[in-house]
């Protein structure tokens, strides 16, 4: 799942020097901890080794041991570093200069199940009729959602728009995305009030970039300790 990108020096030093200059968001993960937002801001070159700065999206405590820190350009696999913090305040995240640079691949369609926290939001197209639901789980092209759905809903009928908000197992983390329109592939009836729904969608730009990370975590979350 992890591959190597580049060890060379100057090659992860431009690659630094770019989320820095584009300030291209970083999600801090530690499995058992809450994963973090930051914002790449400078590189400290000043102490006895350089330092990667970050300004923090919302206060919190990071981990002394090693992180591994997400990022993705526009239209390019996800890409990370393992690095330790070692210079922190409210609002700031000083690390050590990351050796090397790794691509994380996926599975092409993996599915994952997840938090019964993440929930799903949707009308039929042409409908006002506002749906809840809760996302049983979920690839990078489709969903499983269950709950107390419109009887009107059948299976070929489009909703438009979708909007999910997907969050882990623990902690506050949260990704947000939407679907301008999604397929219903499968109904289910559960019960008398409780139906299922197999849906299909294909999202863009930001929306798809929020999905792509959330899995990322989600994989890297389910992997087995020191997996590579």
């Amino acid at each position: 799942m992890h591959e190597l990108w580049s060890h060379d020096p100057k090659v992860v030093g431009e690659e630094i020097i770019r989320i820095v200059g584009q300030r291209t968001p970083v999600t801090l993960f530690q499995k058992g901890l809450n994963p973090q937002k930051l914002t790449p801001s400078e590189i400290f070159a000043k102490a006895a080794e350089p330092l990667l700065l970050f300004s923090k999206d919302t206060p919190f405590q990071a981990p002394k041991e090693p992180c591994l820190f997400l990022y993705q350009h526009n239209k390019q696999p996800m890409r990370g570093f393992h690095t330790t913090p070692v210079l922190e305040t409210n609002g700031e995240l000083g690390v050590l200069f990351p050796g090397s640079i790794i691509t994380i691949q996926r599975r092409r369609y993996p599915r994952y199940a997840i938090s019964p926290r993440s929930v799903a939001t949707f009308t039929r197209k042409a409908s006002q009729y506002l749906n809840h639901g809760i996302i049983k789980n979920i690839s990078i092209e489709g969903a499983r959602l269950v709950g107390k759905f419109s009887e009107h809903i059948q299976k070929g009928d489009k909703l438009s728009p979708l909007s999910l908000t997907l969050r882990l197992r623990f902690g506050d983390f949260e990704e947000k995305a939407t679907a301008p329109e999604a397929l219903v592939r499968r109904v289910i009836e559960l019960d008398q009030k409780t139906r299922e729904f197999g849906i299909q969608f294909t999202l863009k730009g930001v929306d798809l970039e929020n999905l792509e990370r959330y899995l990322t975590i989600c994989s890297i979350e389910n992997s087995p300790p020191n997996a590579n």
